[in-house]
């Protein structure tokens, strides 16, 4: 019996989220997973590889040009994502507790109070965590500032080369 509630706590808070990256057309196989996971890593690999293109036409070939990142763009959409996720799993760990308390006054079902104060504690460390989480992104807020991405090119389209020294 207390599997099988066990069991139930688990499907609430492990189905949902599988349901919804299935409707989403997220599929959960590995080929698709390192697709995904390839083409983030296209989109953050540096923009100053070499190419051998030609300038665009009406350009002028004589005038240096910028080449910008649009990164702005991919993190918000992680941002909102990573949101997303985690408003999930404090809402399925709070319906969990919820269920599980409500289910322990029934005589029968004593022995899910066990489970409401183990829910208990892993919704507060998850709550202290998030917390943390938005206190140490404050902070990097404050700290850290990015310059911006900008590769200048010379008259052929091609990236400037820049000489680097070690010391």
């Amino acid at each position: 019996m207390v599997l099988l509630v066990l069991a139930a706590v688990w499907a609430a808070v492990l189905i949902p989220p599988a349901v919804r990256a299935r409707a989403e057309g997220r599929p959960g196989d590995s080929i698709s997973a390192f697709r995904r996971q390839l083409a983030g890593l296209h989109r953050t690999s540096p923009r100053n590889a070499p190419s051998r293109m030609a300038p665009p036409v009406g350009s002028n070939p004589h005038r240096p040009r910028l080449r910008v990142a649009p990164s702005a763009a991919i993190s918000r959409a992680t941002r909102s994502r990573t949101l997303k996720r985690r408003r999930d799993v404090l809402t399925g760990l709070a319906a969990a507790a919820i269920a599980t308390l409500l289910l322990g006054v029934v005589p029968p079902l004593r022995f899910l109070w066990i489970v409401h104060l183990l829910l208990d504690a892993a919704l507060v460390a998850y709550v202290v965590l998030l917390v943390r989480i938005r206190n140490m992104a404050a902070e990097r807020e404050m700290k850290v500032h990015f310059l911006p991405f900008a590769v200048p090119l010379d008259p052929m389209g091609e990236p400037a080369l820049v000489r680097q020294s070690a010391n």
